[in-house]
Order: structure tokens, then C-alpha cells, then sequence
């Protein structure tokens, strides 16, 4: 029987992501392959082998391609592209570069679980999604339950990506007749898990079988420090996302700015000296956090000339 491929899903390539690929590489369990958003630009992986994701590949599928961010928005589509790619395998983990599995072998952690002839769909946070969750309305509640996951950890087996592909192609076909929106197109997570448990495919969480995860270290959005996750992560737990420096900034920037708490980052920005950034690094932060208050008040002032 054939192996299962380890897919490192990723649209840059930086120290940090070589960092991690060779984490990842020291273990042999899986075979391992690099699959790269490419839309933009080749991108250089080595002897990586390497999957690329391009701008002509939904039309090769037979998928809707005009989705913003598509391959970002469409995580599945890389799964088509690496089973067209590797037919021989059984099943696919699919990995982001900000995921941690804080275990001296990684891959030890991810072969406990059962095999793929067992569970079709393996992720975190897989559960029935919430009426006011935005993806969910992407997808008719008609046709069946809506279901959500995180994506950015997964295993999914050779026949449950042969399902999905069907669906999404069918799905492209009456998106594309309708002359719908494309902010409409449904995302990795929604229609992932949405029609494999609509069609009765085994789809588990991480958590059945013994916990490996919380909602606050391995989330959406709030980030984890990796020198935190050094010196107190949990043996054998799962991260997400996991980020240092100026990644971890601009992610903590980004949460500010949505909840409106930038005046709070001050604070975290000063803390973080000689761990996270610089003193000099310290100051460009704050300038950040300056300029974009200043762009909220200039957005607030009513007496502002509009065009």
C-alpha cells in the first residue's frame, strides 16, 4: 500500500519557513513535498520536491477561478493539484509553516491517529459551524448541515479528495451559470468539512482521540510567540499560529485594528523588547501604531472633505 505524502502549503519562502521545512524533513515518516502558491512568481524550493499552485490550474480542474486570493481562500484546490500529482498515495497531512507540533519527532505525533481506511478527514476544530460564522453563508443550508474546521493542519484521504473534487466542479458549474459573486465562493474550511460529513465520509477531530489542542494556542487569529512556545509549550500539543518578530507584530496589529485595541498594543510593544524586536524595531512599531491612529481620527472627523 502506498505511503502518505506530507504537504507543506505555503506562498513564501523565508528563513523561517526553510526553518521549519527542515524540522519537518528530519523525520522521514512521510514523504514530503513543498505545495507553492506560484501565482505570483516561481518560487525556488530546492530538492523540495514541489507542487505549484498557478493561475491556470482551477481551469485545469475544472473549478471556479476567479475567487479573490483564491488559493489562499481555496486550500482544497492544492490537495486536487497534489492527488493529480501523486496518485499513488493513500492520503495527504497538509501543513502551514506557522503550525507547530511542539514534539522532538513531529511525525510522531501525527501517526498515532488512526489510519486513512478508518478516518477520511482529520482537523481541528471540526464542528458544526455557528449561524453568525461568515463562511457559513457561503453554502446552502438547504443541501445539508453546515459544518467548519481550521485548515491549517489536516489530513484527508485519496477518496475523500476525489469527492470533494467532483463536488467543488459541480459547484463551479452552477457558481459560474448563476453569474454569482465571487466574495460568494465558499471557502477550504466550509466546504470541506460541509460535504464530506453531508456525504457521510468518517470526519474526526484531533480531539477525539485524546487532547492535543486548546482554542487558545492553536486558534484562528490570536498568534502564539515562539519563545513562549519554547519555554512552556505542551509535549506533543498542536500550535497555530505560531510567529516571532515582525510576523508576530503585524499579526497582533491586524487583531488591534479589527477590535479596535491598538492603544493596548503600547504596552505589549514595550514588553517584548530583547525578545521579540529590537529597541530600534520597538520605535518603527510604535510609529506604526501612531499612523494608524491618526488615519482613525482623520476617518472619524465629520468636518473632513470628502471626495
Amino acid at each position: 500500500m502506498s505511503r502518505i505524502a506530507l504537504l507543506i502549503r505555503t506562498h513564501v519562502l523565508d528563513d523561517q519557513v526553510r526553518a521549519f521545512v527542515e524540522t519537518m524533513r528530519r523525520d522521514p515518516e512521510f514523504d514530503l513535498f513543498a505545495v507553492v502558491d506560484e501565482s505570483r512568481g516561481r518560487i525556488d524550493f530546492g530538492d523540495i520536491p514541489k507542487i505549484p499552485l498557478i493561475s491556470d490550474l482551477p481551469a485545469e480542474l475544472g473549478l471556479y477561478g476567479q475567487a479573490p486570493n483564491q488559493f489562499w481562500r481555496c486550500g482544497d484546490y492544492a490537495l486536487y493539484a497534489a492527488r493529480r500529482m501523486l496518485p499513488h498515495y493513500r492520503a495527504f497531512w497538509m501543513i502551514e509553516p506557522d503550525v507547530r507540533i511542539n514534539s522532538s519527532r513531529p511525525m510522531g505525533v501525527l501517526d498515532r491517529f488512526p489510519p486513512p481506511e478508518d478516518v477520511d478527514f482529520l482537523a481541528g476544530h471540526l464542528r458544526l459551524a455557528e449561524a453568525d460564522w461568515n463562511w457559513g453563508h457561503t453554502m446552502d443550508a438547504a443541501e445539508g448541515p453546515i459544518w467548519r474546521c481550521l485548515y491549517s493542519l489536516i489530513r484527508i484521504s485519496a477518496r475523500a479528495i476525489d469527492v470533494l473534487l467532483a463536488e467543488r466542479r459541480e459547484a463551479s458549474r452552477r457558481f459560474e451559470e448563476g453569474g454569482r459573486d465571487p466574495e460568494w465562493w465558499p471557502n477550504d474550511e466550509v466546504f470541506t468539512a460541509s460535504t464530506l460529513a453531508r456525504r457521510g465520509l468518517a470526519c474526526r477531530d484531533f480531539n477525539d482521540f485524546g487532547e492535543i489542542y486548546d482554542g487558545v494556542g492553536f486558534s484562528y487569529w490570536l498568534p502564539v510567540s515562539e519563545h513562549d512556545l519554547a519555554s512552556s509549550g505542551r509535549e506533543g500539543w498542536l500550535y497555530h499560529p505560531v510567529l516571532s518578530g515582525q510576523r508576530y507584530f503585524i499579526k497582533l496589529f491586524r487583531i488591534a485594528s479589527q477590535q479596535g485595541t491598538l492603544d493596548r498594543l503600547d504596552r505589549v510593544i514595550d514588553a517584548l523588547i530583547g525578545t521579540e524586536w529590537t529597541e530600534e524595531e520597538a520605535v518603527s512599531h510604535h510609529r506604526a501604531l501612531e499612523f494608524a491612529r491618526a488615519q482613525l481620527r482623520l476617518d472619524s472627523d465629520p468636518t473632513r472633505l470628502r471626495a
